[in-house]
């Protein structure tokens, strides 16, 4: 139950960092594209002041400052995106730490099993082949007082 509730957990944190880094890419697009209308408007408007006359003038600097509010708007919103995108970048981290935290947990317990199923094999046995193994695996015993030096004891 553990694996597919990660499992679920590292695929909705996936998809939730690929939403956000779409809207980043999005947003900072839409920067963009606001500055260079904001300095296309600001030209345009330097542009008509000179022709046109105090009313038109006047209808058309409230319809550029309302185009400047929407656009300005717009770079807030990208602001608060960029927030957004950081704290995913934050818990991307987090994700791949915990990753690699569960495989670890993942790889203890296959090495537990592995060793607990190797017992249970050994001890379903006969105690006959037991007693084989055993002696397979027992290390010969060296007798003890090997390391004495013998000396000859007399001359040929």
């Amino acid at each position: 139950m553990d694996k597919t509730y990660f499992d679920y957990y590292i695929e909705i944190m996936t998809s939730t960092l690929t939403d956000a880094i779409q809207k980043n890419i999005s947003l900072q697009a839409n920067a963009r594209i606001s500055d260079v209308a904001i300095g296309q408007l600001n030209e345009k408007v330097l542009e008509l002041e000179a022709q046109l006359d105090n009313t038109n003038y006047e209808a058309k600097i409230n319809e550029l400052n309302q185009e400047i509010s929407r656009l300005g708007s717009m770079k807030a919103e990208y602001e608060n995106i960029k927030h957004q995108a950081n704290h995913v970048d934050t818990f991307r981290n987090e994700l791949l730490k915990a990753r690699e935290e569960t495989q670890q947990v993942r790889d203890e317990y296959e090495n537990k099993i592995k060793e607990l199923t190797d017992k249970i094999a050994y001890l379903q046995l006969t105690p006959a082949k037991r007693k084989k193994i055993d002696d397979l695996n027992k290390k010969p015993e060296e007798p003890a007082g090997l390391d004495v030096i013998i000396e000859d004891g007399g001359s040929f």
